[in-house]
């Protein structure tokens, strides 16, 4: 019975591979995840399309700004034909051609 005891006892102080012990696995986890969060960052999700989206935003921010400056500007003409006359009928002129009774109109063509 001696003998069966020694035996266990040389087994049980025997140390275990290197793969197996808890300072290895933390090790191989924490260099994965090291691996994982790099690739991560380099790749579509991460900076560089973080960049992108950031450029995006700033040029759709400048595009509304200027379509927002049109915009008044263009409710700025309206309010000016509705309640302008004068300004109706510069419009009424060049665009439609119109004249009024008693003006002469000369009409200047290009020869060939």
């Amino acid at each position: 019975m001696n003998r069966a005891i020694q035996r266990n006892r040389k087994f049980a102080a025997s140390p275990a591979p290197w793969f197996l012990t808890r300072r290895a696995r933390y090790a191989a986890a924490l260099g994965l995840g090291v691996v994982l969060g790099m690739v991560w960052m380099l790749e579509g999700a991460g900076v560089p399309h973080y960049w992108t989206m950031t450029r995006e935003l700033e040029q759709t921010k400048a595009d509304i700004a200027e379509l927002e400056l049109e915009n008044a500007a263009l409710l700025d003409n309206i309010r000016l034909v509705e309640s302008d006359p004068f300004t109706l009928e510069r419009l009424a002129r060049e665009r439609l051609g119109y004249v009024r009774e008693g003006e002469t109109v000369y009409q200047l063509v290009e020869s060939p």
